[in-house]
């Protein structure tokens, strides 16, 4: 018989790094998309408060409280990194959908992550601009994509379907930016 290994589309492709980038695979233990039901908003926002300790995030923004993170991931829906939802506090006010195995997320890190990720981004990438715990909903390398800025680089999440060429895109223009310096 034989014995299959869940494996993420992009394993072989990663770890890259180059200088001053690096691109590597994170594997958040959940990935939990939160939709409250309608006129359940301020019952949701309660039941998060009082089952994980967070608040939900205004538009392009995150909150976090420990190991766990709420993500604003569109209008009204909020994305709940890595945990297990309180199911039985939180389902009375909003459906729950399971997106573990939906999205890669990636950490591009390094003093040129923001000049890799500009290439393929339109977003204003600048610390003033777009501060640590904004998120936003923005095409990268033309792939459908939420990027959030860490204290450290940024968390890019690509559907997984796409996620092998968003990984390509990415660790090609880390080997350019690198090469470019090293001519300097």
């Amino acid at each position: 018989m034989v014995d299959l290994v869940a494996r993420s589309p992009v394993a072989h492709l990663l770890p890259v790094s180059a200088l001053g980038a690096a691109l590597n695979e994170v594997t958040p233990a959940y990935l939990t998309l939160v939709q409250p039901y309608a006129g359940q908003m301020a019952n949701l926002e309660k039941a998060m408060k009082a089952a994980h300790g967070l608040d939900l995030p205004s538009p392009g923004n995150t909150t976090t409280e420990d190991a766990l993170r709420l993500v604003w991931f569109a209008r009204q829906q909020y994305l709940l990194v890595g945990d297990r939802p309180a199911d039985v506090a939180l389902a009375k006010h909003a459906a729950l959908i399971d997106q573990s195995d939906a999205w890669v997320t990636l950490h591009l890190t390094g003093d040129d992550a923001a000049a890799v990720l500009a290439r393929h981004c339109p977003l204003d990438l600048r610390k003033g601009r777009f501060a640590p715990g904004q998120t936003a909903r923005a095409p990268v390398a033309h792939l459908p994509s939420v990027v959030t800025r860490l204290s450290d680089g940024f968390e890019i999440m690509l559907m997984q379907s796409l996620a092998t060429s968003g990984v390509h895109h990415l660790a090609d223009t880390i080997r350019s930016v690198a090469g470019q310096k090293s001519l300097r």
